[in-house]
């Protein structure tokens, strides 16, 4: 079932259908909706620069390119999209002296699903859309899958976040271990009646090798990963 609308027009979804995909997506930490309905021919975006008339300056533009369709917008958190210093660094327009697409989201933005509800066509030179209806069916087919999509992108985001930090904490631990191992004799190379702990063990481990092999293990179990000062036995 589809219809085909010409022209333009401004459409509000039906509150029934608005009630039934907040009850399915929930809401967002600044209790907003995690999704919406807007009609292709409604929202705007403010963006600075240059325009293909030439002109400099502030731009209102469809945010949604006018088609005459349902879209559902999905609401990305603040994080999504760098720090504000970043977000500025990347779209600053020296010439309008002010960002291109806008100001940084600090709560967020909603971004088109990544499906058409929507059909192009072109009949004697002149296109059409043929759009998908609203229905209550389409809403539970849809939002669940939006969701599973999200929840597979934070768990892959929070892996990779647990394997750098593991890695940061081996590579901690290395450099630690090679600092510890290429330590000078203490008391700056100068012999005394105090020595390190250090000193002593690779001593008795060296006298041990002699005769048998050792392990880092052993020598880790015995020795520790520390350093500290301590009296000649």
């Amino acid at each position: 079932m589809s219809w085909t609308i010409p022209g333009m027009e401004r459409r509000e979804p039906a509150p029934e259908y608005v009630d039934h995909i907040n009850r399915i997506g929930g809401m967002n930490r600044y209790n907003e909706p995690n999704f919406r309905i807007v009609w292709g021919q409604n929202d705007t975006n403010l963006v600075y620069g240059v325009d293909s008339n030439g002109k400099r300056g502030q731009h209102i533009i469809l945010k949604h390119g006018g088609v005459p369709a349902w879209f559902i917008d999905v609401w990305k958190p603040p994080e999504c999209y760098g720090t504000p210093e970043l977000w500025y660094a990347l779209t600053w327009d020296w010439e309008a002296d002010a960002p291109t697409i806008g100001d940084y989201p600090h709560r967020g933005l909603y971004e088109p699903a990544p499906f058409n509800l929507f059909v192009r066509k072109v009949e004697n030179g002149v296109m059409t859309f043929d759009a998908m209806p609203l229905t209550h069916w389409l809403i539970d087919l849809l939002i669940p899958n939006l969701l599973k999509e999200q929840e597979t992108t934070y768990a892959q985001r929070k892996v990779a976040i647990q394997n750098r930090m593991l890695a940061e904490r081996q590579r901690a631990n290395q450099l630690a271990l090679a600092a510890y191992l290429d330590a000078g004799v203490a008391f700056g190379n100068r012999a005394g009646t105090h020595e390190s702990n250090r000193e002593r063990w690779i001593e008795r481990v060296r006298e041990k090798q002699q005769g048998m092999k050792i392990s880092r293990d052993e020598i880790v179990a015995r020795m520790g990963l520390g350093h500290r000062q301590g009296r000649s036995q």
